[in-house]
């Protein structure tokens, strides 16, 4: 397992390039996947007109789509309608058989308990393709010990890792189902040191310490 120098964590960005990979793969198995995935209802998200902190809750009922499909994911009216105002707003290059435009927005009106300073939600032609969080900062981190981190292994399923590691203090993920793509990082070290779990579909495909300066 390598170890790379990084100056910050950046969640989505690369997430998005492997997944952007994957989702070119295959039109058929996003087709396949439409039925299931519209019956996950996006009306479970709670309206924040009130000004509600969002909770981790809110951020796992997020539906994410493909890029082939995007319309399987979330309604970026219905995202707004649930969080409100986003913070931020940037374009995403979306890297694929064309390269397409896709809209990151960022809120970070977030609940103390969820321990995360913003959460991100990727939109391609007006539904969610993606989404993730940023670790609240280094005060709030939980160490995950090297013995923990030699339990799980590469073809580990996402939510065995879980189980054995819990909550991440970052995510980030982009599709869904067989096309997913996603990235946890876990605090090592009081000196900065992280590692990031990589997984395609539901299946662990590497670990690589980090170093965040």
């Amino acid at each position: 397992m390598g170890e790379i120098h990084v100056k910050k964590i950046i969640l989505i960005p690369t997430i998005l390039l492997l997944s952007m990979t994957l989702a070119a793969c295959g039109q058929s198995k996003t087709q396949s996947q439409t039925a299931s995935s519209s019956q996950k209802s996006s009306s479970s998200l709670r309206v924040a007109n009130n000004g509600s902190a969002i909770t981790h809750d809110d951020y796992e009922k997020i539906q994410t789509g493909n890029v082939t499909g995007p319309k399987d994911g979330d309604a970026q009216s219905t995202i707004l309608k649930a969080f409100g105002k986003p913070d931020s707003k940037s374009q995403v290059t979306v890297n694929s058989t064309n390269k397409k435009a896709a809209v990151q927005f960022a809120w970070k009106n977030v609940s103390d308990h969820f321990k995360a300073s913003a959460v991100t939600v990727e939109f391609l032609n007006g539904h969610a393709i993606g989404k993730g969080y940023i670790e609240a900062g280094i005060h709030q981190r939980r160490y995950i010990s090297t013995a923990s981190i030699n339990q799980v292994h590469k073809g580990n399923p996402y939510r065995q890792v879980l189980n054995v590691l819990g909550t991440p203090d970052a995510e980030s993920v982009t599709g869904s189902g067989d096309l997913s793509a996603r990235n946890l990082t876990y605090a090592t070290g009081k000196d900065g040191r992280s590692i990031s779990l990589m997984f395609a579909g539901d299946k662990l495909t590497s670990k690589t310490a980090t170093v965040v300066k």
